[in-house]
Parts: C-alpha cells; structure tokens; sequence
C-alpha cells in the first residue's frame, strides 16, 4: 500500500498547478511490505503526478533522495545515490525506482524520501515534496 506525502507547489490556484507523490516499498516479489531482508533485491518506488494548466511550461530536473534514520540513534545517512528525472514537456505523471540492496544494516528505520526541483537554469526550484515511511525493518 502506497503512502502519500506532501507536495509543494509554486503558490498559484490549484486548477493551475497541483500535485501528489506516493511510496512503497517493495520485496522481491513485488508486493509492498514494512520488513525487508537487506540481501535481497528490494526496492523503493516513488510515483508523483503534476497536474493543471502550467505543467507544459515547467523545464528543469527532479531529484530524489532517500534518508533514513535508524531508531536507537547513529545519523542519518543517504543509502543510495541520488536518482535525477528530466521533466518532460506536457507529461505530468513520473516514477523511479531506488534500488536497497545491500544499502542499509539490520535494524529499524525511519525512511524519507525527498522531491525537489532543479530548474533550467540548475538553481533550486519551488516544486517538491516528501514522504515519511515510518518503521521499515531490516533484516
């Protein structure tokens, strides 16, 4: 089951430019799950959609990054690299996967996942948002 987050989007109405962003995380047999084996091929999936009468006009890069937090204290780390997507002229639904093999030690976690905005130009923009997943255990 995909859990929503929050969206940022520039401060117009609505009907102009809106948006949503889910996650999941996903086992080797593609179903979703809260408790992972670290060894195994097991993924996180980030969809966000775009909509209203702006989203022809946007250029610019999305990123996203994972931060995870391990309960019991240590820092937070970025177990994988960030994943950069084009924005696509017209388009307005996007995904990517993030691989976690092998990323993370046993133990519980908090995860994050993070969207922001690059614009054209490569200066930070105002689209974004993130998604808490909260106790992801690995084993």
């Amino acid at each position: 089951m995909a859990t929503s987050g929050q969206f940022q989007a520039l401060k117009v109405p609505a009907d102009q430019l809106d948006g949503t962003l889910k996650v999941d995380v996903i086992d080797p047999g593609a179903l979703p799950v809260t408790v992972v084996r670290g060894g195994d091929d097991w993924k996180i999936v980030v969809s966000w959609e775009i909509t209203g009468e702006l989203v022809d006009w946007l250029t610019g890069k999305w990123n996203v990054q994972v931060v995870a937090d391990r309960l019991g204290g240590g820092e937070s780390t970025h177990p994988a690299a960030p994943v950069v997507v084009p924005f696509t002229p017209g388009a307005g639904a996007y995904a990517t996967t993030i691989a976690m093999r092998n990323q993370l030690a046993a133990g519980t976690y908090d995860l994050v996942v993070n969207l922001t905005s690059t614009t054209a130009a490569g200066t930070a923009g105002n689209l974004g948002g993130f998604v808490a997943l909260n106790k992801i255990m690995v084993q």
